[in-house]
């Protein structure tokens, strides 16, 4: 909020003004000066209302992102297939082949390592282009009245599309171990909703989150360069390469602070009926994504009309 004060031509004015008020003794006091209320964009509640109302939006603004993502490259859409799977497959190899991790009850490496990247992948992915939103969509949110909240959410439209490719692999190597062992790892049960429940935990942990970054990147670009970061740092202390039963007990720790060990235990038992998932940090998780997604809701929409207003533009690279 702003007080605009009335401009007065003080040093020609204000002498005559205090005669005439001496000579007639007015008690009369001055009207206040008028007071400019600065547009800060429409309430919280107004905002969630114009997201709901406009959700159909997401899709068409989610084309864009896939867009840029395959634009000037010759394979085109296949790069939305190569890239997960070389990395998914790659780090397979790495800890599964050559560091031999091991898996609980028998498993295979790649059936675990895929299992547990589906969560973790629908969360990092989500989280590190929704950072860039306003990257994608800067000249978009200038121009036409959208919904800003649409914005990170239309972001996670090629995490998406990436997290089905991971879900792809893990089908195909699930087959695969049918075929050669006659084993299916996959358990169909009640669990698929502990698995369901554990997805959904993650995904709004990563929206709560990038509800900040992406405004907090919209100022400065050092958020998106040190989200890529903290995220690949946070996949090593996330047990999604080895098991939870893995970490020596000096280092628990690590897994109690961590808001993702509970989403990715669920995942994983849910699917495969192995691993476990404390309830002590369930809770933990529970709270962590909650205050997130109240605190990033205040945040964006205190700050994000006012931070479009100063969004250059960058590199999309």
């Amino acid at each position: 909020m702003t007080a605009s004060r009335p401009t007065l031509n003080q040093s020609a004015e204000a002498p005559a003004l205090a005669v005439v008020e001496r000579d007639v003794r007015s008690e009369e006091i001055a009207d206040p000066p008028p007071v400019v209320i600065e547009d800060r964009g429409p309430t919280l509640r107004t905002d969630l209302r114009r997201a709901w109302q406009e959700r159909g939006l997401i899709g068409p603004l989610g084309g864009r992102v896939l867009a840029s993502r395959i634009s000037g490259t010759k394979l085109g859409r296949l790069w939305l297939v190569i890239r997960p799977f070389m990395s998914s497959v790659g780090m397979a190899l790495i800890f599964g082949g050559v560091l031999g991790v091991p898996t609980p009850n028998g498993i295979p490496y790649l059936v675990f390592f895929m299992t547990g990247m589906v969560c973790w992948r629908g969360f990092e992915r989500f989280v590190f282009y929704s950072t860039r939103a306003f990257d994608f969509y800067r000249k978009l949110a200038k121009v036409f009245d959208v919904p800003l909240l649409l914005v990170p959410l239309a972001a996670g439209s090629y995490p998406a599309v990436e997290v089905a490719v991971y879900v792809g692999i893990l089908v195909v190597s699930l087959a695969f171990y049918v075929v050669r062992d006659g084993v299916m790892y996959l358990q169909f049960g009640p669990g698929l909703l502990v698995a369901a429940a554990g997805f959904a935990l993650a995904l709004c942990m990563g929206i709560g989150i990038s509800l900040w970054t992406s405004v907090l990147n919209a100022k400065a670009r050092d958020t998106r360069l040190t989200m890529r970061y903290v995220l690949e740092f946070w996949l090593y202390l996330t047990p999604v390469i080895y098991p939870l039963s893995a970490i020596p007990a000096t280092y628990q720790r690590i897994a109690e602070v961590n808001p993702m060990t509970a989403p990715v235990e669920m995942f994983k038992y849910g699917l495969l009926g192995t691993g476990e998932v404390p309830y002590g940090l369930l809770a933990y998780s529970l709270t962590f994504t909650v205050v997130m997604l109240l605190s990033g809701l205040w945040f964006f929409n205190r700050e994000a009309y006012r931070s479009v207003d100063v969004l250059e533009d960058t590199d999309d690279s």
